[in-house]
């Protein structure tokens, strides 16, 4: 399984730690306009969840259902006039909504 975190991501997601105990979530829930919604938070790791050190070591954790659903992803985190943003491309999608946040497949 591969899920590339950007380094510009990577750099975002590394200024939103700052305690030691909560980590960046990346999660695929059920919902949203199109079947599945991308939804990004902070919390604690669980017992079964996938914790991913990345390029700049710092972590992000995901459960195990939402690091199967984003297999060869890429995460971006972009910067622009009308707002920041984080960013998913999600290869197997085959529709999304108008504002990105939710996938079908």
């Amino acid at each position: 399984m591969t899920i590339q975190i950007t380094d510009s991501a990577a750099n975002k997601f590394k200024s939103m730690t700052s305690d030691q105990n909560m980590f960046p979530r990346i999660e695929i829930v059920a919902g949203g306009c199109n079947g599945f919604e991308k939804r990004f938070s902070m919390s604690k790791p669980e017992s079964d969840d996938v914790v991913m050190k990345l390029q700049n070591d710092t972590f992000i954790v995901l459960d195990e259902y939402s690091y199967e659903m984003l297999d060869k992803s890429v995460v971006d985190y972009k910067q622009s006039i009308t707002g920041n943003f984080f960013s998913t491309e999600i290869p197997e999608a085959v529709s999304s909504c108008g504002c990105g946040s939710s996938f079908s497949l």
